[in-house]
């Protein structure tokens, strides 16, 4: 079957439909066998009718396009094909939180706790970076995403998080008027503002991560409730209790950090979510709680270890039944069936790939003890088997707190057969990952150095006592010996302690945070590459000074000398990135809103107005990613935009793409009657 052409893609498969567009895995292709998978957002023909829509979905799409960061999914294309509009966007080879939640469950686990948090820190990341985002004259674009839920932040299987859908649930709402008295987007995660219809700002998406926090946390639904009014009422009231007193074992010092975000009153909650991102942050630093990316990774590898072996063999992708991305951030949530947990055979539980576990302070509890409201005694099983629960549905808050699904006796006897055979079929090597806190930290293991800094897997080693090594600059080396277990998987954490700058005397650390517009840069400190780009959080003592390098692909670097001050405990530096300027044998003059050609090119002259052919023709502006048009006399602003009419003559039209800092003159002929399509491109 021939693959539908659509634009400048191929449409591969569909993977979902919404109220306001049709969502396909799609391919670009280009010269020399060039191929590209990403994901195109088809606007539904209805809409188009809708001139107040499109006029809407073009300003915030045109917004969205703009944003560039790790945690944001990326909007390479936005256009017009026939009588509608689509977006073409970044492909995440992964699942939403909602599916990886679930799929958990159905694995019999649940997502760790310290990955709950390291999920919603990076979702924060994105989320401030929207809010906070300017235009090229550093006026505020007042993004807000208004549609912040669990099928709107994706996890891929390499660990990262992304924030989907931005800018398009305003538009979205703006679609009801085809629906009188519909208003549209998923209730239970409104904040209590736009629930009552008020102004919105970036701390309604605040209060939705809180929501997600919340519900990842307890694994209840907070305001779902039987219909949506008294799901809209529930939100309204916002009356909640905390996470703790809906779960007894998890940590009551992690209840202030989710009911600040959940806050009736937006004045209570984080003024932004930076401030949710570096409570969250604080918090598993004080608990010294491993959640880097490589653990997500490794948790995400683990629970869909039966798909991903199955991609690998059958060399291509595999979807859930709604794909990446079924909510399509348009319209309310449906109701989550009970989920139906597979049969899975002892040989595909044993040949599981070997990843590195997430340690908790209370998760050998909550695995012994499952989330039994009985009161019957937990079964004791061992450190690294966790009892199922047998209930996967979600429940909701309504009618009382969740103590938990009961643990079937059946359950644990089919664990211990399944448990039995992994032992038999368990190699003699083990798998070992060390940690330390902070990470980075150099690794000598059975005294030969590491390819790796910490979090560094270890290579597969038979059981025994090995010597270890860790250091790190400006901490103290730590020399241990570590105990390699016969086969399986062990997660090995650390923690380093700061030079001292008098005997017993410790130096207190600075937690400096380093920003760069644009983002994604890489941050060398004294020689020494760090883990992660921009924006990063890194710890230094204080009253030192720290060699800073900053460097981003395409972009001149920076370097200085970075004062630590002694006494205070954070430090904030940011650091904008100038684009590098090409080698040109005419001085390089920086760009402007309008940049005219050299005065070596003679551009064709240009008849005036009143000389002009009678008649208009119709011109069709196409420009990537973006450009802002202006064909004297006509300002037409940014693309895309619809057609438009021009009077019949030649003009010189110039092209500015102010972010790129680059501009194009093109000399055009408008005919009488006639249709004429322009394209423009940057990249």
């Amino acid at each position: 079957m021939s693959l539908e052409t659509y634009g400048r893609y191929q449409l591969i498969k569909k993977l979902a439909t919404g109220g306001m567009a049709q969502i396909y895995l799609a391919r670009q292709l280009g010269v020399q066998g060039f191929e590209k998978l990403l994901v195109v957002k088809r606007i539904l023909p209805h809409l188009a009718e809708n001139e107040d829509f499109i006029t809407m979905f073009l300003d915030e799409a045109r917004i969205a396009a703009r944003l560039n960061h790790p945690n944001v999914v990326q909007i390479f294309d936005l256009g017009q094909q026939d009588d509608t509009f689509y977006i073409a966007m970044e492909y995440i080879h992964g699942e939403d939180v909602r599916k990886v939640w679930k799929q958990a469950e159905r694995q019999g686990t649940q997502i760790p706790l310290p990955l709950i948090c390291r999920i919603i820190i990076e979702a924060c990341a994105g989320l401030d970076y929207a809010h906070k985002k300017t235009d090229p004259g550093g006026r505020p674009l007042n993004i807000v995403h208004r549609d912040i839920s669990p099928q709107n932040i994706l996890v891929s299987f390499e660990g990262g998080v992304k924030v989907v859908d931005f800018g398009i649930a305003k538009a979205a709402d703006q679609a009801t008027v085809t629906k009188s008295g519909v208003l549209k987007g998923k209730y239970s995660y409104m904040s209590p503002e736009q629930a009552q219809g008020r102004p919105v700002d970036a701390r309604t998406d605040v209060f939705a991560l809180g929501v997600v926090l919340y519900e990842l946390l307890t694994g209840t639904r907070l305001f779902k409730r039987a219909n949506d009014i008294q799901t809209l009422n529930a939100v309204t009231e916002c009356k909640v209790e905390p996470p703790s007193a809906i779960d007894e074992r998890l940590p009551k010092d992690l209840d202030a950090i989710v009911m600040r975000a959940l806050a009736k009153d937006r004045g209570d909650r984080y003024a932004d979510a930076r401030e949710l991102q570096e409570a969250l942050e604080a918090w598993l630093l004080k608990n010294k709680l491993p959640s880097g990316s490589v653990h997500l990774a490794a948790f995400m590898q683990d629970i869909y270890a039966e798909r991903l072996a199955r991609e690998a063999e059958e060399g291509r992708l595999l979807f859930t039944e709604s794909g990446q991305d079924g909510s399509v951030g348009d319209g309310p949530e449906k109701a989550t069936p009970n989920a139906v947990k597979p049969t899975k055979s002892i040989r595909s539980q044993a040949s599981r790939q070997s990843v590195p576990r997430v340690p908790s302070r209370d998760q050998l509890t909550r695995a012994e003890a499952g989330r039994s409201s009985s009161s019957a005694k937990p079964v004791e099983l061992g450190a690294d088997v966790k009892v199922p629960p047998t209930e996967n549905s979600l429940p909701t808050q309504q009618g009382g707190g969740r103590k938990g699904p009961l643990i079937a006796l059946g359950v644990v006897v089919g664990l211990a057969a399944v448990l039995a055979a992994v032992v038999v079929l368990r190699p003699s090597r083990a798998h070992v990952v060390v940690t330390s806190e902070p990470a980075g930290a150099t690794v000598r293991f059975g005294g030969k150095a590491m390819d790796c800094r910490t979090p560094c897997t270890l290579p597969a080693v038979s059981a025994g006592e090995y010597a270890l090594e860790l250091a790190r600059k400006g901490y103290r080396p730590l020399k241990t010996s570590l105990v390699i277990p016969a086969g399986g998987e062990q997660t090995s954490p650390f923690s380093l302690e700061p030079d001292t700058t008098e005997p017993g005397v410790a130096t207190p650390l600075v937690t400096i945070t380093l920003t760069s517009e644009p983002p994604g840069a890489v941050v060398t400190i004294d020689g020494e590459k760090q883990s992660g780009r921009t924006p990063l959080t890194v710890q230094r003592p204080g009253g030192t000074t720290a060699s800073l390098m900053i460097e981003l692909e395409g972009h001149q670097g920076q370097s200085l000398q970075l004062e630590v001050p002694a006494g205070q405990a954070t430090l904030e530096r940011s650091f904008v990135l100038k684009p590098e300027l090409a080698v040109k044998p005419t001085p390089v003059t920086k760009p402007v809103a309008v940049v005219k050609p050299p005065a070596v090119v003679q551009p064709p002259v240009v008849k005036p107005p009143d000389v002009r052919p009678a008649g208009a023709g119709t011109v069709r502006f196409v420009a990537t990613p973006y450009a802002t048009v202006e064909c004297p006399p006509y300002k037409f602003g940014d693309t895309p935009f619809g057609d438009k009419q021009m009077a019949a003559g030649e003009y010189r039209c110039t092209f500015t793409n102010a972010e790129l800092g680059k501009s194009q003159t093109k000399v055009i002929r408008v005919e009488a009657n006639d249709v004429l399509k322009v394209k423009v491109s940057f990249e």
